[in-house]
């Protein structure tokens, strides 16, 4: 008897939780609690950290985040709730409701130690570097830097994004990738990184917006909250960004 008392309760609390006249349990609970992020790929390291902290502050919801870059990411948008990318990429969706998240330069990365003692941006030109496709936003900002710079790659290794880039250095692929400042931070101990005064004209400033037609935007709108709260702008700070 005492069971079959336990199994109508437990029945019922899970009723309410669906019903609850008619509403979601908690504002951050449509689509059944999850909350779907396309995010480019440089800020991983940062937002694998941000989706626990959403998670545990948020029991029952589930973030779920894809990466891509550029046109890839923008192409991925249906029934998406929230877009975290460079200003550039933010500035093609219709309707979106950016808010910054930092600044965060370009670097050399280079091997432990730095081997070949790369010291500038004029030093790629004879190695094998790792650079983003022109058609993403560090690419674009490479090219911008490398032409400022008058340098032209002898060996460029086109790639499609900051991962592969920086994959492709520590595999020992190639032997410098230029990456965010972020990035490097992000591996460091498997890389070491070399600044260059050409890189301030190309900051990338990164932003999120919750998405019109979001499946879920009470939970969008949490997520982007916490990304712009303080706590969250401290995890941006601690690697790298430079807050407006």
């Amino acid at each position: 008897m005492k069971r079959a008392v336990a199994v109508v309760a437990a029945l019922l609390t899970a009723a309410s939780l669906v019903t609850g006249c008619g509403k979601p349990a908690t504002p951050d609970r449509d689509n059944g609690g999850k909350i779907t992020v396309v995010a480019d790929p440089a800020l991983a390291p940062i937002l694998q950290a941000l989706e626990t902290t959403f998670e545990q502050a948020h029991p029952g919801t589930d973030v779920v985040i894809g990466y891509a870059a550029g046109k890839r990411a923008t192409s991925q948008l249906t029934s998406v709730d929230v877009l975290v990318a460079p200003a550039v990429t933010v500035a093609t969706v219709a309707k979106a409701s950016p808010r910054s998240l930092g600044r965060t330069p370009l670097v050399v990365a280079v091997g432990p130690a730095n081997p070949l003692k790369i010291a500038k941006l004029a030093d790629l030109a004879t190695v094998k570097v790792a650079v983003c496709q022109a058609a993403v936003p560090c690419g674009a900002a490479t090219q911008q830097v490398l032409t400022q710079a008058g340098v032209t790659l002898a060996k460029p290794v086109e790639v499609a994004d900051i991962k592969e880039a920086l994959d492709k250095l520590t595999l020992g692929d190639v032997d410098a990738a230029v990456v965010y400042r972020t990035d490097a931070l992000a591996a460091i101990g498997q890389v070491d990184s070399v600044d260059f005064p050409e890189a301030a004209a190309a900051a990338q400033e990164f932003q999120v917006t919750a998405l019109p037609g979001s499946p879920n935007p009470a939970g969008a709108t949490a997520f982007v909250d916490l990304l712009t709260s303080a706590d969250g702008r401290t995890q941006f700070t601690d690697l790298g960004f430079t807050q407006p």
